[in-house]
């Protein structure tokens, strides 16, 4: 048995670095112009999967939500366009509105989801990310108002104090209820929509890089790049769970668990920052090695087919000698990757 567990963890660590590389990423950052023309956009629905969802065909404004479902602040930016709707007196038929997400929820999450304080959403599944690449998610919640000719009337990250106020406007842009130039002497518009936006995008693209000079090796390079992120927006925290992962490749683990820590003060859910506080608590052992396994588990409860999270359950079932499990684990971490690359 103990054969199987090695080659089948080995497997799944080849294919692990294959895919993913171990750090965080967005598959392409397609930088969002306000009035610009959407990108693309052909997803099926979670409640019907052999029918898609092409914006192209839309003959109403649209407003995209990307997040998660089992994300805190997705839950909180649908209860806020509920607020929207309530506030300019809307009704479902006014808008199309869109969840998109990249895992499966569970039925509970879908429970939450149709609870009465938020907006009705059609649920669309972005498993392998193509869209959030494409729109340049970099950020959950991230919203989307997307008028009847397919222009970008606002691009959001995030769920700022001035939600309300910044999406009002523009839903009402969207349906024709204000001209261009009403909604640009309001003070929300911008091109970039606001200075925040600006220094994302910015950040995203020296994390990109950092995640680039990791992926080979460069570990002190890549620090030195998430660091350069952070002084731009000290916030954003892709930056600081690549960082904890350099910290950990360099043993570095005080000061990768102080990253992770800054990051799931300001997002308890944050999965990744999760899992690799998880992989330091399965090396520290001990103690450790149970945290890591009750983090692990509530990741489990809410992304049963994450592959990661199951490579480092079967780790800790391993350490543990439950050898079966081990297995199992691994093999189902194998088999997501591989349904990923196909």
């Amino acid at each position: 048995m103990q054969y199987f567990v090695k080659n089948m963890k080995y497997l799944a660590f080849v294919i692990l670095l294959l895919t993913t590389n171990a750090y965080p990423s967005v598959r392409v950052l397609s930088q969002l112009n306000q009035f610009d023309k959407a990108p693309d956009l052909t997803l099926p629905k979670l409640s019907s999967p052999t029918e898609n969802v092409d914006l192209k065909t839309l003959e109403r404004p649209v407003i995209l939500v990307f997040g998660e479902a089992y994300h805190q602040q997705t839950l909180v930016s649908l209860v806020e366009l509920k607020k929207v709707y309530d506030t300019i007196g809307l009704s479902e038929a006014d808008l199309n509105v869109f969840l998109i997400i990249s895992h499966t929820p569970t039925a509970e999450q879908i429970k939450q989801l149709q609870e009465d304080d938020k907006i009705a959403v059609e649920i669309l599944l972005d498993k392998n990310l193509e869209a959030f690449g494409d729109y340049g998610v970099t950020v959950l919640p991230s919203v989307v108002v997307i008028d009847k000719q397919g222009r970008i009337d606002l691009a959001l990250s995030g769920v700022p104090l001035s939600f309300d106020d910044v999406v009002v406007d523009a839903v009402l842009l969207s349906m024709g209820r204000i001209t261009q130039q009403q909604y640009e002497s309001s003070g929300y518009a911008a091109q970039k929509i606001n200075a925040q936006q600006e220094s994302v995008t910015r950040a995203h693209r020296i994390t990109s890089l950092a995640g680039q000079l990791a992926r080979r090796g460069f570990m002190t390079l890549a620090l030195e790049r998430y660091r350069e992120a952070l002084e731009i927006d000290n916030s954003y925290l892709h930056a600081r769970v690549g960082m904890a992962r350099c910290l950990l490749k360099l043993n570095l683990l005080p000061d990768a668990i102080e990253e992770l820590q800054t990051v799931l003060k300001a997002d308890a859910d944050h999965i990744e920052a999760n899992l690799v506080l998880s992989q330091i608590e399965i090396v520290q052992g001990g103690d450790g090695l149970a945290d890591g396994k009750t983090r692990l588990q509530k990741i489990l409860r809410l992304n049963p087919e994450h592959p990661e999270a199951n490579y480092l359950m079967g780790m800790v079932c391993e350490a543990q000698g439950e050898t079966d499990h081990a297995l199992n684990y691994y093999k189902k971490a194998a088999e997501r990757l591989l349904e990923g690359m196909n």
